[in-house]
């Protein structure tokens, strides 16, 4: 596996640009089921991808809790999914939902707080069998391929995986893949094994976050402790899938990488300012404007291993 480093450029924002011209982001997520309740993390999902430069964000949410959900973000827009009478997604009426709303996107992700069962499992394994843009899965997704395995066999779309060492284990159980230890050359083959496994991109998340495409790898040393909170890698989802809209014709693995370093160095900003107890996720989001702009105008630029890669090279 080579280890290539150069940083990429993000594309222009033009005097005359609109929404569409920065891209639209679908995000799928969200639970209210007599079983439990979420809604912070698609919002905070689809935070990540407004405050990294998303022209558009479209919430996928439970009915019944999508206005919450639009309160949290009154800047997305939102697509309610239909649920049964104990709460639970109508998988069927869902899924063509999710149909009529993605022809206009760009980048899609699912999970953040989706919930376990049989509805989330039909939403990814929809998803992954349909072309598309490409496809960001987090958190519940990545359960919902763990748990029903053979759903990869059908997939028709480009993919990127974002697991943490929890979601990696339950993974690496169901396609027998190899563990991912602590030290850094095992995380590095885990990362790859799995990218190998689904032809796509890993940001295997952790202290020194590993992205691979299974050839080629790079390792995030930007970061800090203060990342270790509910809802940081919410965020990270949104800065995915929002940079590989307004991205859609560079090297996927070089995006993620990019949203990755990015998502290190904005806790980084906070800790500085703030200390290395207590931030919120909400605030995290709130760091990347500054930290986008000066990256795009080149007055910032990692070194060493923490160089985003660019276009053909990671």
């Amino acid at each position: 596996m080579t280890d290539v480093l150069a940083p990429m450029s993000l594309p222009p924002r033009p005097a005359d640009g609109h929404k569409g011209t920065f891209g639209t982001v679908l995000i799928i997520g969200g639970q209210c089921g007599t079983r439990s309740m979420m809604v912070g993390s698609p919002a905070l999902a689809a935070l990540g991808a407004l405050r990294s430069g998303a022209g558009r964000v479209i919430l996928a949410m439970p009915r019944p809790i999508m206005g919450q959900g639009l309160v949290l973000v009154p800047s997305a827009t939102g697509c309610p999914l239909a649920v049964d009478a104990e709460g639970e997604i109508d998988m069927h009426s869902a899924c063509a939902s999710l149909d009529a709303v993605e022809a206009d996107v760009q980048a899609v992700a699912v999970g953040p707080g989706l919930g376990h069962g049989a509805a989330a499992q039909a939403i990814v394994s929809h998803l992954l069998s349909r072309q598309g843009p490409p496809l960001v899965i987090d958190a519940d997704g990545l359960n919902a391929i763990a748990d029903a395995p053979g759903m990869l066999e059908h997939r028709r779309r480009s993919c990127i995986l974002t697991p943490h060492p929890g979601e990696y284990g339950r993974l690496a159980e169901a396609l027998d893949l190899p563990a991912a230890g602590e030290d850094q050359s095992s995380r590095v083959a885990a990362a790859a094994a799995l990218a190998d496994r689904i032809q796509g991109v890993v940001a295997l998340k952790g202290p020194g976050t590993v992205v691979s495409d299974g050839t080629r790898h790079w390792t995030c040393s930007a970061g800090t402790v203060v990342l270790a909170i509910p809802g940081s890698g919410d965020v990270l989802t949104g800065m995915v899938a929002s940079l590989l809209g307004q991205c859609s014709s560079a090297d996927a693995a070089s995006v993620v990488a990019l949203a990755t370093w990015l998502h290190g160095c904005a806790g980084q900003q906070w800790e500085q300012d703030q200390g290395s107890t207590g931030m919120l996720a909400f605030e995290l989001a709130e760091e990347l404007p500054v930290l986008v702009q000066a990256y795009r105008d080149g007055a910032i630029r990692p070194g060493g291993t923490d160089s985003p890669p660019a276009g053909g090279t990671l």
